[in-house]
């Protein structure tokens, strides 16, 4: 069994190279079954973020089937020039990838870092890969492993930071422009969990906030659809007529397209911001956040006189794992308990031929016990079940017994301990 990852991710590519590997939701699944099938995988996870896309597989032992690398097939599924983006990914085997995986989750390799988001969406990757039928054992046991690493880390570990959120870096640049945010106009551009996240801290911070909805998503009835508190819902389909009036515009959709196009939005942006708070406090600009990957924003729109638009790229920053010395070698001694506890997992893989040949011995043995008994019992007496029981336990004892013949003496009681403990695991209950 082979784990192998690529990745390109904020640390290598600027934003305008990771949009081009950038998946949707939709598109993660679609991806996901087509490599499976087409490069004959055992399992495959793909995460996709604003930050980072991240193909992970495992596969046979099978060289013929090894040779084409993760970079070329996620190539091969984007339709994209193995030729033109290879510098900016890196590739990672093994115990190097597992030991990436494990850092990425407690947020080490964020652009805020330390951050907590990643965790949710890497549970989200290991969920979507599971619904398509791709999360085989070995990235099932890595993941999962991971998940629960970067839980006791976040637990046990204080990782100071400055943000925790794209959202929240948001309301830090806007207090660090406009002061007091109360009263100031602002429209959210999209309903999923980002722009909810936008929304409710815009208005804990006095701000007066319309969100986009889209009709044929949540019904007409504005009661169908989920609208967070003191927000008022807008049609997605009449989004640039809602900027008018807005010193505040974020986008945060799953859109493949440009949700606000230059043309568009000309005749907004081309005159100073007239709002109360600019008019008074001489603030004229608009302030506009792209928070999407691939982007929602045309960028042309950062040249108009009157606008500051921050993509995840311009506005992300946060502490570093310098500032946080002390914490981090805490968290990785934690990470260091779970990497050993990987490895033994996938050492221990290489008996598992031998066990299961073990176990059809077994087994076998104690059905030619039953055999040989059950002509002498009743059919479907209680007496049949202290036979089958009688049975599998003589098979049993002779396995243990013959480790006298088969161990040396000091290897006993240290085996037999091993197996006792194994014995007294919690039984599968119904």
């Amino acid at each position: 069994m082979r784990i192998r990852m690529v990745g390109i991710d904020h640390s290598k590519a600027s934003l305008d190279y990771r949009e081009a590997f950038s998946f949707t939701k939709a598109g993660v699944k679609e991806a996901l079954g087509e490599m499976k099938k087409r490069f004959q995988l055992k399992g495959c996870i793909l995460l996709s973020t604003c930050n980072r896309t991240e193909l992970w597989i495992s596969q046979c032992d099978n060289e013929k089937l090894n040779k084409i690398s993760p970079y070329d097939m996620l190539c091969q599924i984007k339709k994209i020039d193995t030729s033109l983006y290879e510098e900016y990914f890196i590739e990672r085997d093994n115990r190097q990838a597992i030991e990436h995986l494990l850092k990425l989750v407690c947020g080490f390799d964020s652009k805020i870092f330390g951050e907590d988001q990643i965790i949710s969406q890497v549970r989200e990757a290991l969920q979507m890969a599971r619904e398509e039928g791709c999360a085989d054992m070995a990235l099932e046991k890595v993941f999962q492993t991971a998940l629960a690493a970067g839980k006791k880390v976040k637990t046990e570990v204080r990782l100071s930071m400055i943000s925790r959120s794209s959202a929240s870096n948001v309301i830090d640049i806007l207090k660090s422009e406009l002061g007091d945010l109360k009263g100031v106009p602002c429209l959210v551009i999209g309903n999923g969990q980002m722009g909810k996240l936008v929304v409710n801290m815009l208005v804990a911070c006095g701000a007066s906030v319309s969100m986009t909805l889209r009709r044929k998503m949540h019904g007409m009835d504005e009661q169908e659809s989920i609208v967070p508190e003191r927000c008022s819902m807008v049609s997605y389909d009449d989004r640039i007529s809602q900027i008018k009036g807005k010193q505040v515009i974020v986008s945060a959709t799953l859109s493949p397209h440009y949700t606000l196009r230059s043309e568009e939005v000309q005749e907004f942006f081309s005159v100073p911001c007239i709002t109360g708070k600019a008019v008074s406090e001489g603030k004229n600009k608009y302030y506009l956040f792209d928070l999407a990957v691939p982007r929602d924003v045309d960028p042309a729109i950062a040249k108009m006189p009157y606008v500051n638009l921050f993509d995840i790229d311009s506005m992300n920053s946060g502490s570093s794992r310098e500032e946080n010395a002390e914490q981090v070698q805490l968290a990785i001694n934690i990470l260091t308990e779970y990497q050993e506890e990987l490895d033994r997992w996938f050492e221990f893989r290489q008996y598992i031929p031998k066990i299961q040949e073990i176990v059809n011995l077994v087994s076998e043995d104690a059905e030619q016990r039953f055999i040989h008994t059950a002509s002498e019992i009743e059919e479907d007496s209680e007496n049949s079940v202290l036979a089958a029981e009688k049975a599998a336990g003589k098979a049993t004892s002779k396995l243990l017994y013959g480790l006298r013949e088969q161990l040396p003496q000091e290897l006993w009681e240290q085996c037999l301990d091993a197996l006792h403990r194994s014995a007294s695991r919690e039984t599968l209950k119904h």
